[in-house]
């Protein structure tokens, strides 16, 4: 009887832990902003050459000193890609698929073997000669209940990324 009591209980905990749940949002989105004191041209060449971006993003061998980069034929624009590989940050790759010169960069990231992925872009503007970068991120964690509880802590986590890696840009452009 007393295990069947126990039982019990762990239902209605977990009916209780997926039910509130669904209160939590399972949609997100993320846009930080810098401004940089270049032309637009100049900031969009750069971030649509993805071998810049190990000069800029936070992944790199300062993170994961195991850290190898490597890329396809096609270095900046549609379809060109960034594969990675290290023993912290794990392996996947980034591939640009939008590119609308001056105006947006946008990209895939594919982490380890596909079981994670993101969608974002950069988008860019102009503003008395100098360029106003966007940087956006949004998706879905669908009905994961874990998922849906996380998502906080993951956008309050991206936006500092973000931010960091916008104020990383600026200075290397800027110098």
């Amino acid at each position: 009887m007393k295990l069947f009591k126990y039982f019990f209980i762990l239902f209605v905990l977990v009916v209780l832990f997926v039910g509130v749940s669904r209160f939590f949002p399972n949609t997100y989105y993320v846009k930080r902003t810098v401004e940089i004191n270049k032309p637009v041209d100049t900031v969009f060449t750069f971030m649509s050459n993805l071998h810049n971006w190990p000069k800029w993003s936070l992944w790199n061998t300062a993170t994961d000193s195991t850290l190898t980069v490597f890329y396809n034929a096609t270095q900046t624009g549609l379809g060109a890609r960034q594969y990675f590989h290290g023993n912290l940050i794990g392996q996947g790759r980034f591939e640009l698929n939008t590119y609308e010169p001056n105006n947006t960069v946008g990209y895939n990231l594919y982490m380890n073997q596909g079981e994670a992925s993101a969608n974002g872009k950069f988008v860019f503007e102009t503003a008395n000669n100098k360029t106003i970068l966007h940087w956006i991120d949004s998706g879905d964690v669908g009905n994961n209940p874990i998922f849906r509880y996380m998502l906080s802590s993951k956008v309050s986590s991206t936006e500092k990324t973000f931010d960091e890696g916008l104020q990383r840009i600026k200075s290397v452009l800027e110098q």
